[in-house]
């Protein structure tokens, strides 16, 4: 899992811990091989973006780069 990722992961559990009383997110739980799961999504997502453009894919980067950045916003005001 990318940094930025972590971080996010990290302020969800945050908020559960504030506002769910703990309660573990269905989010985290998973049935397999995590680093397995997360290659066979890599997988799903290249074949998806095979025909695409190089200007969208890097519209698509930037945009996930931006909902990243504004999650991370939510969830901080969240926790203040």
């Amino acid at each position: 899992m990318a940094a930025a990722g972590r971080r996010q992961q990290e302020r969800i559990r945050k908020v559960a811990e504030k506002i769910l009383n703990n309660k573990e997110l269905e989010l985290y739980k998973w049935d397999g091989d995590l680093s397995e799961l997360l290659q066979n999504v890599r997988e799903k997502l290249n074949k998806v973006a095979e025909g695409w453009s190089r200007e969208e894919k890097n519209h698509c980067l930037e945009e996930t780069e931006r909902s990243f950045q504004y999650s991370g916003e939510i969830l901080h005001l969240i926790l203040s």
